[in-house]
């Protein structure tokens, strides 16, 4: 492991950055869609489901952010990763959907799944450069 705090492999930051966007992204489009997003969320049984969502959105924009900008990125994919097994299990339970939605639900769930073990990997890769930088 090199002993400064860059990654071993310089492509990281843009994989680390392109995460991030996703829940930037996710988190504006909420903001400007706010009562239908907290409607659907209402929807799926929800309570609270306007306060719910701005927590969402200021987990999305903040993780995000913080995700592409590099600091304190490992603490941003923790909360994200917490952030998804709640969201992934409320609003992607394909095994609950009828006929005509399950496929698109599991989808969603391995897409959120796939999402999940990036937000791992840069746990993983931010905690072994913090170690270093420690040594």
């Amino acid at each position: 492991m090199q002993q400064d705090s860059t990654p071993a492999f310089p492509i990281y930051p843009v994989g680390r950055a392109l995460l991030g966007l996703l829940f930037l992204i996710s988190g504006i489009l909420k903001i400007s869609s706010f009562s239908g997003v907290a409607a659907w969320m209402a929807s799926a049984g929800l309570p609270f489901a306007s306060v719910a969502l701005v927590l969402a959105i200021l987990v999305e924009i903040g993780g995000g952010l913080l995700l592409v900008v590099g600091w304190q990125a490992r603490i941003a994919a923790a909360v994200l990763a917490l952030f998804l097994i709640p969201v992934t299990l409320i609003f992607h339970g394909f095994w609950s959907a009828d006929a005509a939605n399950a496929q698109n639900q599991l989808n969603h769930f391995l897409k959120n799944v796939a999402i999940f073990g990036g937000m791992l990997m840069v746990f993983a890769v931010e905690t072994s450069a913090a170690a270093s930088r420690k040594a």
